[in-house]
């Protein structure tokens, strides 16, 4: 129990340092067009449901699966709430092979001629360093068994805008590193596919031109501040919202409205929000809340440097008070059956 209480801290101090360093991804705007597709999709594995009721991917199930097929771990791996931690390379130490399931962004669908669903999820493998390895894990049910039957590597810190199943395609959307890109600062954005065949995952060109990151590719979504900070949620009855739109974010914070100019940077992934630009309604809300909630959020949109997604999510660094931060927004949640 302590080892995995030691695993599950490590793993939350991973995923944060994960979101501040990250880039970010992008999706064409007819990516996800529903012509000649046959799926269930949605953002949220917690919402996840398959046609038929035998068929259980609800994000307990698979935080609670087997999983096989990562580099350096021989054996199979079975989560526990969606972790998993091997045994310390020193003696009573800390640093430890570990496993997280990403339960914010999964894919239910078919993927092959049989046309029972499937669902695809992904896992992020931290062996103990710096590296933070990126893995698809398809899901599927044999013998009425919940069963790991491929898993596949995608890159070290990889982000990840997207993930769908499309024409029997499973369809990532990424921002992996270029050829002059360091690791820790991927700066294309990229389009992977790959078929099932024979329970192994098998990779196909891609017809999506890679292009470098900017702000631009943030248009055409509306996000909703789920967290100020990692471990800080937004209460439930606040309203934040965020848009981007021809050099501007603009958005709401409960009643009152805000736009303000932001530039892009050289570096991909950076940009400089101009707090001396921006604009914001005084309306008095009901809330007296509120008037804490806008003072905070301005304070801390003013001193954002870099936006990056993370398993499907919008992550905003900034820089306040000798702190370093990421605010967390969800798009708008979103769930259909196409056919």
């Amino acid at each position: 129990m302590k080892r995995l209480l030691s695993a599950f801290i490590s793993l939350l101090t991973i995923y944060s340092s994960t979101l501040m360093a990250a880039e970010m991804t992008t999706i064409t705007p007819d990516a996800s067009s529903p012509a000649s597709s046959s799926l269930i999709l949605t953002s949220k594995t917690s919402s996840l449901t398959a046609t038929a009721h035998s068929f259980d991917y609800s994000l307990s199930a698979l935080q609670q699966a087997y999983y096989r097929g990562i580099d350096g771990i021989d054996s199979t791996i079975h989560l526990q709430q969606g972790l998993w931690a091997g045994d310390p390379y020193q003696p009573g130490g800390n640093v430890m092979p570990q496993v997280m399931l990403l339960g914010d962004l999964s894919a239910i669908g078919q993927l092959d001629a049989h046309k029972a669903p499937m669902a695809v999820v992904l896992l992020n493998y931290s062996p103990g360093g710096s590296g933070q390895f990126l893995y698809l894990a398809i899901m599927a049910y044999q013998h009425g068994k919940l069963v790991n039957i491929a898993t596949q590597y995608v890159g070290d810190r990889v982000r990840v805008k997207d993930l769908t199943i499309k024409n029997n395609a499973l369809i990532l959307d990424v921002i992996q590193a270029g050829k002059q890109d360091p690791a820790c600062c991927p700066g294309d954005i990229a389009r992977r596919i790959w078929h099932l065949n024979h329970n192994k995952l098998v990779e196909v060109p891609s017809n999506q031109a890679i292009v470098r990151l900017t702000p631009a590719i943030l248009a055409n979504t509306d996000w909703r501040l789920e967290s100020w900070r990692y471990g800080d949620p937004v209460t439930d009855d606040s309203k934040i919202s965020l848009r981007y739109i021809n050099g501007h974010f603009i958005g709401m914070v409960d009643c009152n409205n805000y736009t303000v100019t932001v530039n892009a940077l050289l570096r991909p992934g950076f940009i400089d929000v101009l707090e001396q630009h921006a604009a914001i309604t005084n309306r008095k809300c009901d809330d007296p809340l509120s008037v804490h909630r806008q003072k905070r959020y301005f304070e801390q949109l003013a001193n954002v440097t870099q936006f990056t997604y993370f398993a499907g999510k919008l992550a905003l660094t900034y820089r306040h008070d000798n702190h370093v931060g990421v605010m967390i927004f969800a798009a708008k949640k979103y769930s259909r059956n196409i056919s």
